[in-house]
């Protein structure tokens, strides 16, 4: 039976939307049954599958980190093989083949002709409200207020009264992205690990923690005078106010991303910038 295969493109980028429409065909010549994702189904004309509700086995992601993080998000607990095409300048998760090249690599994608890179995510939760990250949950001050945050591992407080912009949870994944951005250390993407920023604290010496993937973490708003928002990826939003925890931890089912030539360390950061 020819697999069931989800193609999604950032939907606000023609150029995007054009490489998704050539990827449909292709796949289609192929044998394959495609759809296109539900919410850009109707920019495309064709016929759509909403990930959310339908099961599918497979997925083409084209553009960058962001658009691969809002389909994770679309897609919520299932674990599709992804067929990253890079079509975006933040593009960490993505190997570094141009678009035409990726699409001729459909036919490999099919016949399972690639190694699998299983990336760990984190399972957040407030108040009964869960969600899964691949980058990163972020507590985080809103306006030019600071908050104070009291964060726990495994029980054991591991910061108090932690003034500031915030805090970063960050998956080994997530460790180049904001996490990185904001001073915060890299993580090898083969070892099971989280790591703990601090934002723009008060107090300096506050620096990083890495803490085992194992680890159960929480974050107790201890003090605010304004809400606080809980940013999981970049993608969504709640609100926090005094006394709020949010717990997170390793454990979510983890995303699967089809590779044909790079391997994990080959992304790291500092190799994406120079000719190291």
């Amino acid at each position: 039976m020819s697999a069931t295969v989800v193609v999604y493109a950032r939907p606000d980028r023609p150029e995007a939307l054009e490489w998704a429409r050539r990827a449909y065909e292709r796949l289609r010549a192929l044998g394959a049954r495609v759809y296109y994702e539900a919410s850009i189904a109707g920019l495309l004309s064709g016929p759509g599958l909403d990930v959310r509700l339908e099961e599918f086995d497979k997925a083409v992601v084209i553009g960058g980190d962001g658009t691969l993080l809002r389909f994770l998000h679309l897609a919520g607990e299932k674990t599709p093989v992804i067929h990253p095409v890079r079509l975006g300048r933040r593009a960490f998760l993505f190997e570094h083949i141009p678009p035409g090249e990726m699409l001729e690599l459909l036919a490999a994608f099919l016949e399972d002709r690639y190694r699998v890179e299983s990336l760990p995510r984190l399972w957040v939760e407030h108040r009964g409200w869960r969600s899964i990250a691949l980058n990163e949950a972020a507590v985080l001050s809103m306006g030019s207020k600071t908050v104070s945050l009291r964060v726990v591992v495994d029980g054991s407080p591991v910061y108090r009264g932690l003034e500031g912009d915030g805090v970063i949870i960050a998956t080994p994944a997530g460790s180049t992205a904001y996490n990185y951005s904001s001073g915060g250390p890299v993580i090898h993407p083969r070892l099971r690990a989280v790591a703990l920023t601090p934002v723009n604290p008060v107090e300096r010496q506050a620096g990083s923690l890495v803490v085992p993937g194992g680890s159960r973490v929480e974050v107790l708003v201890e003090r605010t005078i304004r809400p606080v928002k809980l940013v999981v990826d970049g993608v969504e939003e709640r609100l926090l106010y005094q006394g709020a925890v949010v717990a997170a931890w390793l454990g979510a089912p983890e995303a699967r991303l089809a590779r044909y030539r790079e391997e994990p360390e080959q992304r790291l950061p500092w190799l994406q910038r120079c000719s190291c």
